[in-house]
Parts: C-alpha cells; sequence; structure tokens
C-alpha cells in the first residue's frame, strides 16, 4: 500500500500545500473562506464545516487548487474501500498547435477560394468578348450585303382576320380555408436544482452554477424571496446573511457557520 493510499484527506491536502510553499492564509484568501475552515480541512474535522453537501464543496475547491483531482478525495470522505485509488494531479489539457486547427485549415481553404473564382472568372469572360468580336464581324458584313443584293419581296395579299371570340368570365377562386390557430407552445419544466431564499431585510445574492455562468446576482428587497434553477455545484454568496432564509432542493439549509462579518460563502453540491 503507498503512503497516498494510506494518508487521510487532511494529510494529502496539507501535504500538497507545503510542498507547493502555499500559507494557509493564502489558501483561505484564494478560496475565499475563512483560516479556520482550512484548518479543519487539513485536519480531517469535516463536521465543523457544516453539513456534508458543504464539507464535500470546500473539500473540492481545495483539492482544484492545489492541482489534485477531487473525485479520489471525495471518495475518501464517503467511505473509501480497502484500497483506495491513488490520488494523483489532475490531468493537465494536450495543448495543439494552432498551426493543425481543423478551423484553421477550412479558414485558410475558404480564403483561396474566394480570391482565385472572380480572377478565373474575370479571365473567362475577358477571352469570350474578345473572341466573338472578331469573328462576327465578318458575318455581319456579308448579311447586309447579301440583303442588297437581293430582290424585293412581293407582298402577299394579307389573310382575313377571323372574328373576335369573347372569352367567358373567369369563375371567382373558393374562398380560403383560415388557417388552423397554433396551439401554444407549453413550456419546459425547469431542470437541475432548486435554491428558495426569502429575505427578512434588504440583502445582495451572487449564484453561479457548475458551469461558472452566473445565473442570478441582484440587491434584493425586504420581505422578496426568489427561486434559482441550474446544474450544482453552486457557488453561493449572500450579503446581511442573518437576515436570509435558504432551501435546497426543499431542505433547509443553516447559514450561520458560513457568515464572515455579514456576508456567507459557500459551495453547495449535488
Amino acid at each position: 500500500m503507498s503512503e497516498s493510499s494510506q494518508a487521510s484527506v487532511g494529510q494529502i491536502l496539507r501535504d500538497a500545500r507545503a510542498a507547493q510553499g502555499i500559507a494557509l492564509d493564502d489558501a483561505a484568501a484564494r478560496l475565499r473562506l475563512m483560516h479556520r475552515q482550512i484548518e479543519a480541512m487539513e485536519a480531517d474535522d469535516f463536521e465543523s464545516l457544516g453539513q456534508p453537501v458543504f464539507a464535500r464543496g470546500f473539500v473540492r475547491n481545495y483539492a482544484r487548487l492545489l492541482g489534485l483531482a477531487p473525485e479520489a478525495l471525495l471518495a475518501r470522505m464517503q467511505g473509501a474501500p480497502a484500497e483506495p485509488a491513488a490520488v494523483s494531479p489532475a490531468d493537465q489539457p494536450v495543448s495543439h498547435s494552432w498551426l493543425t486547427s481543423p478551423w484553421l485549415m477550412l479558414s485558410l481553404l475558404g480564403l483561396v477560394v474566394a480570391v482565385a473564382v472572380p480572377v478565373v472568372l474575370y479571365l473567362w469572360l475577358n477571352s469570350g468578348v474578345g473572341d466573338g468580336s472578331t469573328e462576327r464581324g465578318p458575318v455581319v458584313a456579308q448579311t447586309q450585303a447579301a440583303r442588297a443584293a437581293a430582290p424585293a419581296p412581293v407582298a402577299e395579299p394579307a389573310e382575313a382576320v377571323p372574328p373576335v371570340v369573347e372569352a367567358a368570365p373567369a369563375e371567382p377562386d373558393a374562398p380560403a380555408e383560415p388557417a388552423a390557430a397554433a396551439a401554444p407552445a407549453t413550456p419546459a419544466p425547469a431542470a437541475g436544482s432548486v435554491l428558495h431564499l426569502e429575505f427578512g431585510d434588504e440583502a445582495w445574492t451572487e449564484i453561479k452554477d457548475a458551469s461558472g455562468r452566473m445565473l442570478h446576482r441582484q440587491l434584493n428587497p425586504a420581505g422578496g424571496s426568489v427561486d434559482v434553477h441550474g446544474q450544482p455545484p453552486f457557488d453561493v454568496v449572500i450579503g446581511n446573511a442573518a437576515q436570509a432564509r435558504m432551501t435546497y432542493n426543499g431542505r433547509p439549509i443553516d447559514l450561520k457557520p458560513f457568515i464572515d462579518a455579514t456576508v456567507a460563502r459557500f459551495t453547495l453540491e449535488e
């Protein structure tokens, strides 16, 4: 059994931070957490971080900051098997040279076609006009000379014009049937998890989904409420948090452990 598989989650985080020369205060500032929350994770004291959904979010963000794969650490928190998977740094994305990009190749091909087609068309049109002018000159002159030498045609008697037959009036077209009214579209139900917030006093909120997209950002009035739908994990910031109440998929969330001064900052897992 390797040393990394015997170490606890907190020890792995502490050793990784020390190996990279990152101070506790620096890690807390980057994660927007308090000093005691970083110490609790490194001491495997996850119960002091509040509900398990918060503790998992803290560990996930801390592992990403240190360049560790978070899923292996989260598996240990849930109760890993006798031989847990070794924790390894997260894979770095493979960089591709911009010269081999398929979009660049398609753009260059389109540029070549856009330049070549007008040039070829211009040359073809110019060559056709020159050839036609040299060939049609003698033919026109010969035709005019032949017309001058030919005798005048004898006028033939005009044929009798047949009587004009009046056309019967066209029957009016049948009125077109009115198009059937389109049925109103039924809105699709909102997918993902639901955060419900109620505000006893004026409070500022910011909520981002798993992709980092901002779902909700505004100053909420006293007595107001809001429902936010999205895909977890959610990054949540609540100002004047002591006056706010929150439920996550119908479950009440205690905000007190995450309030620093008047602002609560935390991550909600699935």
